[in-house]
This record gives structure tokens, sequence and C-alpha cells, in this order.
């Protein structure tokens, strides 16, 4: 096994005989082979594969070794491998985390050293080469490397269930719980939630029980990434001439590709063709083909997989003890009950159901309106391929918002540069490009790697992210940040923002719309809560919090996105980027902030409510379901032969009765931003200091709820969310 070895060696060629001395002694190995004294450009390769080779050093030894001589040294991670090197890590990486197990497992005396801290730090060392195997299935343009990497995903899962279910592991940690060592707080909470999830998997169960909880995780496993690879590899195409395609800016259309037999346009269901397409076509037609091609993406073959695991979800909680899956899930969130989440989005669904009423009879308004206007026939309700259409004219005619106009103030470049000084502001950083070497370190020529700053502290270094910010084929098809590298002690962390915003050209720039820019600033609170993470172990690092709490820092900074002062930090006209936003255009797109909210936070609220149910132990067809729900919550009928649950990635990528997350998190963050933010701190250092030491650097090392406390100075409330929605 030595081509992933070989890959990485390869990649530091350049760098040859000066640094072999130090490769081989950062791997431990003394006293340094007389090879490694006189090796030259030609033996580079095969003498440091001899002394590093797969015998005598671990993978993970390995790969710091090399990576402490590169020009990325902080940051373990190899983003661009070719299929045989993903292939030979996988191997790799299992063989050592096997030994790692196995080593905890055969101790004869037990201590924190060969028990705890042994798994805890498999964490930190493994983790970045289980993401530089598994990432590239949702990035790379070769197809051959993102099926090397799915399937290396699958096996990589497959062995993950396998050790979780390990006895010999878990009673070798009960032994040592039961010394009953004083540790600190860091240490036994890792200690706790070891074990925690240890019987979390049934190990306190009989074996037949064991040996069927370890298959059903195995096949969630392996159906999660099937479900996401079929989404990543949906290329539909739909055609449409210029007459149908009426009401689209000349910029989208100048961006298509005509067929060359019909010359008609080519139009995919990604979404910056998909939004546009569904929000400014004046053609009902057009519109109604788009809607119902983009919620029939992978509707039989994803529909089967989403019904598979619900009932694989459902029988393995019964197994374990619980009535449902969703009991089994949110007795480790802050929600802890199902019955407390149905209050929640109920009360919500009732208290915002007056906003729903009135946005739906303005847009049934605009619609018949415009349709006499234009001498088209009303037909006196609202479809589904209506309503983005519709939203748009009510912002048009009530506030007067062109989105399409306001673009023009949003090129990408423009933004990234607001949204970089932003957030060094705030959080105390500051960003520099990294380029030499990034060739041989990134995955994809459009990708940009920058090295993250503590301006507080002496300008150290503390992790990187990357940016692959445009669509291409194969590529994960919405907006997401990746934990790459975890925080934890003697370890950077790295993430990745990975998005769909339209690619500039030389003759155009990309230009976003608002939402667009939101996503933006949203997706990049995720990669600081990665960054800023300050934590002793690799599992609690950044991200790793109670799954409904893990939108709430992104979602508070959605709110700089609405604000004047930090508006005009992210705009700059296409024609001149020190020409702002016109103060009377920024008043009103700050008023329309809460326009047709009631349906699209009930949206939100019929997701949710969606995921509870199917969750929950009901024996409905969910195929039925989703449309009865959907009248039921939002009042609109769903087209028939549709079933977006299909290509709604949140129930087979870790979200499953979890969705609700979104609405709980929303109301913390809204809390958290009128208490610090709101009245004239957006860039207070001191408050930025807090959100950043108290919220961002704690991750997952306390729980989320004492975090808020200590942020807010206070208990949460929900007042401030209700007052937002002008409730």
């Amino acid at each position: 096994m030595v081509s992933f070895r070989r890959f990485v060696l390869e990649s530091i060629r350049p760098r040859t005989a000066s640094v072999a001395s130090t490769l081989v002694s950062h791997a431990g190995i003394a006293p340094v082979p007389a090879a490694v004294h006189s090796i030259d450009e030609s033996s580079f390769v095969p003498t440091l594969l001899s002394v590093l080779g797969a015998e005598n050093v671990p993978i993970d030894t390995f790969h710091m070794a090399t990576r402490a001589v590169s020009p990325l040294s902080r940051t373990a991670l190899t983003l661009n491998l070719p299929v045989d090197a993903i292939t030979d890590l996988v191997d790799e990486v299992i063989a050592r985390s096997k030994e790692i197990n196995d080593k905890v497992a055969a101790a004869k005396e037990f201590t924190f050293e060969n028990t705890i801290k042994l798994l805890g730090d498999e964490d930190r060392t493994l983790q970045p080469l289980v993401s530089s195997f598994d990432f590239p299935s949702h990035v790379s343009a070769d197809k051959a490397v993102r099926d090397a990497s799915s399937a290396a995903d699958t096996k990589w899962s497959a062995f993950c269930v396998e050790t979780s279910m390990r006895k010999d592991v878990f009673l070798a940690v009960q032994k040592y719980a039961a010394k009953k060592e004083a540790l600190d707080v860091n240490d036994q909470r890792l200690l706790d939630r070891i074990i925690r999830d240890f019987k979390r998997n049934g190990l306190d169960l009989d074996a037949a029980t064991q040996e069927r909880i370890t298959a059903i995780k195995k096949e969630i496993s392996e159906l999660g990434i099937l479900f996401s690879k079929n989404l990543g590899e949906e290329n539909t195409k739909l055609f449409f001439d210029k007459a149908e395609l009426e009401g689209l800016p000349a910029d989208f259309i100048d961006r298509l590709t005509k067929r060359e037999e019909d010359g008609k346009f080519e139009v995919s269901l990604k979404y910056p063709d998909a939004v546009p397409v569904l929000k400014l076509c004046h053609v009902d037609t057009t519109r109604a083909a788009m809607e119902a091609a983009f919620n029939s993406r992978c509707k039989d073959t994803n529909a089967e997989i989403l019904d598979k695991l619900v009932k694989l979800r459902h029988e393995q909680a019964l197994l374990l003890g619980f009535p449902n899956h969703a009991s089994y899930i949110l007795d480790v969130r802050m929600a802890k009950s199902p019955e407390t989440v149905q209050t929640f989005l109920n009360t919500l669904n009732q208290k915002l159901q007056p906003l729903l009423d009135h946005d739906m009879k303005a847009l049934l308004a605009i619609k018949e309106k415009t349709k006499l206007a234009r001498n088209e026939p009303f037909d006196g309700k609202l479809h589904p391929y209506d309503m983005s259409y519709y939203i748009n004219l009510i912002e048009l005619e009530q506030y007067q918002v062109d989105h399409e106009a306001l673009k023009k103030f949003f090129p990408l470049h423009v933004v990234t540069k607001g949204l970089f000084e932003i957030y060094q502001k705030l959080l105390g950083l500051r960003f520099v490009e990294v380029t030499e070497g990034l060739a041989e370190q990134v995955w994809h020529p459009d990708v940009k790697m920058y090295a993250v700053h503590d301006a507080r502290k002496n300008d150290a270094l503390v992790g990187h992210f990357f940016m692959d910010l445009h669509p291409r084929d194969g590529k994960y098809g919405h907006a997401a940040v990746f934990g790459l590298q975890p925080q934890a002690e003697g370890q950077l962390p790295a993430a990745a923002l990975v998005a769909n915003f339209s690619k500039p050209t030389a003759e155009k720039p990309s230009l976003l719309l608002h939402s667009e820019v939101v996503t933006y600033f949203h997706e990049f609170g995720h990669v600081f809560h990665q960054i800023c993470s300050n934590v002793k172990w690799a599992r609690f690092a950044g991200t790793s919090v109670e799954r409904d709490f893990v939108e709430c820092p992104s979602q508070m900074l959605e709110n700089w996105c609405w604000e004047a002062e930090t508006l005009n930090m992210l705009a700059g006209h296409i024609d001149d980027s020190t020409r702002k936003i016109p103060a009377d255009l920024l008043e009103r797109l700050i008023a329309s902030k809460n326009a047709n909210s009631g349906y699209t936070e009930n949206r939100q609220l019929l997701f949710g409510l969606f995921d509870q149910a199917i969750h929950s132990g009901l024996e409905s067809d969910i195929r039925t379901l989703w449309p009865e729900m959907q009248k039921r919550v939002v009042g609109l009928d769903a087209t028939p032969g549709t079933f977006f649950p299909a290509a709604f990635g949140h129930l087979a990528g870790g979200y499953d009765a979890q969705y609700y997350g979104y609405m709980w998190s929303q109301v913390y963050a809204t809390d958290m931003f009128f208490a610090r933010f709101k009245e004239g701190k957006l860039l207070d250092a001191a408050a930025g200091a807090d959100y950043r030491d108290m919220i961002l650097a704690r991750g997952g090392s306390r729980d989320a709820i004492d975090s808020l406390r200590e942020f807010l100075g206070r208990e949460p409330s929900q007042d401030a969310f209700l007052k937002s929605k002008g409730l």
C-alpha cells in the first residue's frame, strides 16, 4: 500500500534532499539512515518510501511528517488525490484505526492514557486523512475520482459502524471508568461521551440485538451516501426557446448553451439556473416545467431510499428501547423530546398563521392583478410554480425592490471583500491568501485557500479555509461548509466553503442576488465556527455541538445582511465599486425583510413537521404524507407526480428528526443578535470577542445552553424572534 504515500512524496519532490532528514526526524526515526544523507533527485521518493513505508511508521505519523515540510505545514490534508491513492488511503486509515482500538482492548492495566486518550487522539489524527479520501466525492470534477471517493466513504462508514459496536473496547472503557479517577472537566466530558455513544449503540444489550443494530447502521450509512451521490450526479436539462424565457435578464440568457439542432437554450436544475427561472420568468408553462422537474429530482431512486431509511431508523430505535427514531435522536439534543419539538413547531405555526393567511391573500391578489393586466386567464388559485414569481412581484410592488437590478450592487468579488472585512473586524482576525504550493493542494483551479491569523494574539496562525464557489457537473449542488480538519491541542482547523454562485467571465463578473449574499454570509459563519474553535479534544471542535444549535451562530450573522452599515460594506456597483446602494433603495430592502415571512417561515415549519412525522413511528406512506402536510401547513397543493423530499438532502445527510433545529436555533440567534449587536454594535470588538470566545471557541466542550447563558447574561427568550416577525 504505497500509492498514497508515493503521491504525497511526489508532491513535495521540489524540496528533495533539503527536506529528507527533516522528514525522517519528524517521523521519530533515529538514527537517520545513511541513505537519507546522500539522497538525490532520482532516489528521493524510493528512498523515503523505504524509510517511511507502511511497515515503518503509522499512516498518521507519516502524514504529519510530510506536512511538516510542506508549504501548508499546518494543514494535514491532501485533497487532490488520484483514484489509486484514494483507494490506498482508506485501507491505511482503516488499518490504523483498527490498530488503535485493538490497543485499547488489549490493555492489561487501564489508564487514561491507554484508553480514553488513545480514542480521543484518534479523532484528531485520522479525521484529516478521512477528509482527504471522502471530501472529493462532493467536489471533484473527475467522475472516476468522485466514484472512488464515494466507494471509500462507504467502506470507511461500514468500518466505523463495526468499530462503534466493539464490545471489547467498550469493556476496556468501562473498566477504566470504574476506577473513578479525578479528571478535569474536558477529560471527564470525553469519557462520558464515549460511554454514552457505546450505550446508544446497544452495547449493553444481547449479542443478537447488537448484531442486528450493526447491520442496520451499515445499511443506513450506505443508503445515506447513495442518496447524496444520486443528487450530486443528477444532470437533467430542460430546453426552452427565447420566448419561453421571457422575463429573464439578458446576462442570464447569454450564459446559457444553445442546442445545435433547434437553437433552444439549455437550462439545468442547478440553483443558478432553476432559481432565476422560477423567480423571474413571465411564462407560466416554463415555470411549471421547471418546478415539476426541480421537485422531481431523483424522485424514484431517492424516494425508495428514504422509505428504507425511515423504516431502518424506526427498527433501530425500538431495539434500543425508544418508541421511535425521533425520541432516540432528541434524547441527546437541546430539545430532549419529540413532545417539546412538536409543541415548539405547532405553537409557532399557530402564531404565524395570521401572517401566512395575509401572505397567501396578497399573493393571490397580485396574481389576479397581473393576469388581468396581461389579458391572461386567472384560475383563482396559487400553484407551487407561482410562489417565487409572485413573491418577487410583491417585493417589487410593495417595496419597489427589484432584485435583478439590485444584483448590480453585489458583484461576487465586492461581496467577498466586504465579507472578509466584516468577519476580520468582528472576530479580531486577519486573512491571507495562500498561493505557494496551492496547485499541489487543491482539487480544482477555481478553488482559493486562505490562512487565518489571530490579530488579538501576535498574529498567530489559527487555521485555514478553502473557497469553492462555482457550479460544475457532479459537484455538491447547494451551499455548505465541510469541516475538513478539526481543531485540537496541537492541530489547527481547516474548512471548505462549497457553493454554486454563477461563475464570472472575462466580460462579466458574477452577480449575486441579495438572498445569495445572505447564504454566503451564513455559510461563512460555519467556517468560523470551525476556525475559531479552541478546545482540548477534536471530538468537541467547532460545529460539534448539539444539532439543534449548530445553525444558531450562522443564523445570527445573517442579520448583518439586513443592516445599513454592514450592507454598504458588502455592496459596490458593477461599474464602480465605490458606488453604494442608494439610501432609499437600501431602506426599502431592509423594510422588505419580513415580506412574505408568513409563507417562508411556515414552509420551514412544514419541513420540520414532515421530518418529525416520518420519524415518529407513523405508518403513513411518505409519498402521500408530504402533499397532505404541504396542503395543511402552507395551504398549497403539491404538483402531481412530484416528490420534493427525494431531493431534501437533510433527511439523509444527518438532519433526520432534527430539521426543526433551523427554527429552534433561529429563535436563539435572534435573541443573541438583539441582545448584543443590534443597536450600533455590529462591528463592536468587545461583543465580537465575547461571541468568538463564549460561543464559537467553546464548540461542544460544554452544553450549548450554558454557552448561550454566558453570552446573554440571562436565560434565552423567544421575545426577540416574535418581535422580529412583527408579532
